[in-house]
């Protein structure tokens, strides 16, 4: 090959660059820089003496880029949902992205509940925070029904939080569904997703205060 067409691989390989740096969409930039990597190569190979170091760093830079690449179309699958999962992420967790919701789920445990197990008990800590998908939770004290909730409210999040005794007792009125998560695996996620950490706090002080509010209107009524 002679040197003079070799140049054009050069600056065909410059003009990929550019455009790179010009696309919004991570995908592409990355693919673009990996095409422009190997169409760089033959200009390198041409030269009287081949170019190796930049060979060897394009080929480095290329490889990178392509397993970047592939992690990229990973994440992007379409993600699915179990009937439990779809019916938790409908209930509690719209304002998630569905591989975020999925990520955060896995760490917990589903559990079927029968008429009148208890999640929370009085008196008691707890150490882990729980929302039923189906079935009602009514909360008592010394036996007396307080109220009472739909599936879809966290249940235990703040006497986790304090470590303080529970007021109250949690139970299901009947056959129910839910899942719970031990709080420091809550902790955790959260500390190492920043990203979702405000997600995860507006979800938790919006769901808190659904609770108290229809816990304060069937007392009154």
């Amino acid at each position: 090959m002679s040197l003079q067409l070799a140049d054009y691989f050069a600056h065909a390989s410059n003009v990929l660059l550019l455009i790179s740096y010009s696309v919004r969409d991570i995908l592409w930039l990355r693919w673009f820089a990996v095409a422009a990597a190997f169409i760089v190569m033959p200009y390198y190979l041409a030269q009287p003496d081949i170019l190796w170091p930049p060979v060897m760093w394009g080929t480095v830079f290329a490889i990178i880029n392509l397993y970047q690449i592939a992690r990229i179309y990973a994440e992007r699958r379409p993600v699915v949902l179990s009937a439990d999962e779809q019916k938790l992420y409908d209930l509690a967790f719209r304002s998630l992205r569905p591989r975020e919701f999925l990520s955060f789920v896995m760490l917990g445990e589903w559990c079927t509940a029968q008429p009148g197990e208890v999640i929370l008990k009085q008196a008691e800590n707890t150490s882990t925070v729980c929302i039923a998908t189906e079935g009602s939770i009514q909360f008592c004290r010394d036996g007396q029904v307080l109220g009472q909730l739909e599936p879809g409210h966290i249940v235990g999040l703040t006497l986790a939080l304090t470590d303080q005794p529970s007021l109250i007792e949690a139970r299901f009125s009947e056959r129910g569904r839910y899942v719970r998560w031990p709080i420091l695996t809550v902790r955790e996620f959260a500390d190492s997703r920043p990203e979702l950490r405000s997600k995860l706090q507006s979800l938790i002080s919006r769901n808190l205060a659904l609770n108290v509010e229809r816990l304060v209107a069937r007392q009154i009524g």
